[in-house]
């Protein structure tokens, strides 16, 4: 077998987009932009949202408009990407790791409750491998606390909770569109906004702390410096890269959500023989098949049979080293007992491959391999 992990999809218009781009002078927010966002509103519907040149920059945004400052905490999964920690740390606050439920590899609600405290402002709930969080729960919790919610649901494009698009439930919402995720431009986010005030309020960050947007909409007659900012958006080729590819995002999804229903149903004798946890998709989570993954029972069969996936050519991967036992997560005072359950997470999870290009036959030859390697 020769099975790569990732597989990008690629339109018969990449191309033409491309080049249609380099004939206008690039500036930014161009008519390529403003398709791209006109596309997203039609997923999005009436959550005001603005493009980023990366999800870590939605991230960023988000947390900044939070209005945080060093005595503030927030509260997020140790199993993760350093996006979000880093995000907390650039708005003045300090990242409150907490422990993942063992099903979803998503935020335990319980350990971050356990975790509020007077100094707690704000949570960021991770949809991890697209498969949404417990929504109705988390946002009880953050009610009750008064804490503001940033989702991130870089990998959660197309994902939806009850039947609404993950990135619209929070307060803000953040999308990536790097070059792992299920519809790519090589490196973009979105930034999705509760409401119209923290949306004018980012669309300054947005453009250095100015009001330009507001300028070139004729809101006022000239524009200027009224808050601290960045400068965080996309560039429009990469803009019009993903207006090509945007349209296809049902299929796409479609097409990656069967193959993971496959992977479940032919990798099912494995769980029920004790060797592996399948991932779970809760009953009120649509999925976008964006990871597939295994918990294995121990941390020795997990490489045993990684290796044994890499050497008939197969390209299975691990993920996280988690936050808090990272060289930076020590020096914010963590220690490797902190979040027994991600640790955990990080020895025995395994994704196996996962793409458009795909084929049912691979993954039942795929589950047959793994079935045999930990029975043997």
């Amino acid at each position: 077998m020769n099975i790569s992990f990732y597989a990008p999809w690629h339109t018969d218009q990449d191309d033409e987009v491309l080049a249609s781009c380099l004939e206008t002078n690039l500036a930014t927010d161009g008519p390529f932009s403003a398709k791209v966002h006109k596309q997203l509103s039609r997923i999005y519907e009436e959550s005001p949202m603005m493009l980023t040149a990366s999800c870590s920059a939605a991230l960023e945004t988000a947390l900044c408009l939070c209005g945080l400052t060093q005595d503030d905490q927030v509260l997020l999964p140790s199993y993760n990407f350093p996006s979000a920690a880093n995000a907390v740390l650039r708005a003045g606050a300090a990242p409150v790791f907490c422990d993942i439920d063992p099903d979803t590899q998503n935020i335990s609600l319980k350990d971050a409750a356990s975790k509020i405290t007077g100094r707690t402002k704000a949570i960021i709930p991770v949809h991890y491998a697209g498969v949404a969080c417990d929504m109705e729960a988390l946002l009880k919790l953050a009610q009750e606390a008064g804490l503001a919610v940033v989702e991130d649901a870089a990998q959660a494009i197309g994902s939806l909770y009850n039947g609404r698009p993950l990135g619209t439930l929070g307060d803000f919402g953040c999308v990536s569109f790097h070059y792992t995720k299920n519809i790519s431009c090589g490196e973009g986010g979105l930034l999705l906004c509760k409401n119209r005030q923290t949306y004018e309020d980012a669309r300054c960050y947005r453009v250095h702390g100015t009001n330009r947007d507001a300028f070139f909409n004729g809101e006022c007659d000239r524009y200027t410096w009224v808050t601290p900012g960045s400068s965080t958006a996309p560039s429009e080729l990469c803009a019009a890269l993903l207006s090509a590819r945007l349209p296809w995002l049902e299929q796409i999804t479609r097409i990656r959500v069967k193959r993971l229903e496959d992977y479940l149903k032919a990798l099912k004798p494995l769980e029920d023989a004790g060797y592996a946890r399948l991932m779970a998709v809760p009953r009120e989570a649509c999925p976008n098949g964006h990871i597939f993954y295994l918990r294995f029972e121990s941390q020795a069969l997990r490489d045993r049979i990684h290796r044994l996936l890499l050497e008939n050519g197969v390209e299975a991967r691990t993920h996280y080293v988690p936050l808090h036992l990272s060289p930076m997560g020590r020096k914010l005072g963590y220690r490797p007992g902190d979040c027994p359950e991600s640790a955990a997470c990080c020895d025995t999870l395994l994704r196996l491959p996962l793409h458009t290009r795909l084929t049912l036959r691979q993954t039942g030859q795929i589950a047959e391999l793994i079935i045999k390697g930990c029975s043997s």
